[in-house]
């Protein structure tokens, strides 16, 4: 279904409250017979307001409710075409010239950084008993939320990028993998990532 024939989310929070003009109770009315999507939406923020109006506590909002916010605002974001972006290996510790060589002579890990358009990955990759931990960041403004996945003949993981971006996956076993970075708005793909001694 077009998400522009959708109900916006701010005329059924106006249902909700009760502020919405006659014409557009109509409109709505007729729209949410056909439309389950707006009919779940609409019951998310007349549960959420039951919430707010019925909680007498100073404390921070239940997470449960947060969620259901914040649930509800990412499909308004899902909306947006999502953008798939293959990225770019731009430097690679293994093959870096002799100064860099050097300074990085005390360094258990293998430092790779891949460009995107405006995003940059850096990854740091440390092999350990025939595992590797892999960890960087996502050099990104606006990244924070975002979601990394790697997956591979030998295993997949998924990680949250932290509020400045990093993520850390758990060992996982030597082999070749792609990583994928996911925001709201954008894809970046690392395809071919080999994990080796």
């Amino acid at each position: 279904m077009n998400t522009s024939s959708h109900i916006s989310l701010e005329t059924l929070a106006d249902i909700v409250e009760g502020r919405a003009t006659s014409a557009a109770l109509e409109s709505a009315v007729v729209h949410l017979s056909s439309c389950p999507d707006c009919v779940d939406t609409l019951r998310q923020l007349q549960h959420a307001s039951l919430m707010m109006q019925s909680d007498t506590a100073n404390d921070d909002a239940p997470r449960d409710l947060l969620q259901s916010a914040i649930n509800i605002f990412s499909r308004e974001r899902q909306s947006l075409p999502l953008r798939h972006i293959v990225a770019t290996l731009i430097f690679d510790s293994r093959q870096a010239g002799p100064a860099f060589g050097i300074r990085s002579l005390r360094s258990a890990s293998r430092q790779l950084l891949y460009s995107a358009q405006e995003t940059d990955v850096e990854l740091r990759i440390t092999v350990q008993n025939d595992e590797c931990i892999v960890a960087g960041q996502v050099i990104r403004a606006g990244c924070a939320g975002g979601r990394v996945e790697i997956s591979g003949d030998n295993g997949t993981a998924a990680v949250n990028l932290n509020e400045v971006c990093e993520f850390t996956f758990p060992a996982i076993p030597l082999g070749m993998y792609s990583l994928r970075v996911k925001m709201p708005d954008v894809q970046i793909e690392i395809p071919e990532l080999e994990l080796k001694d």
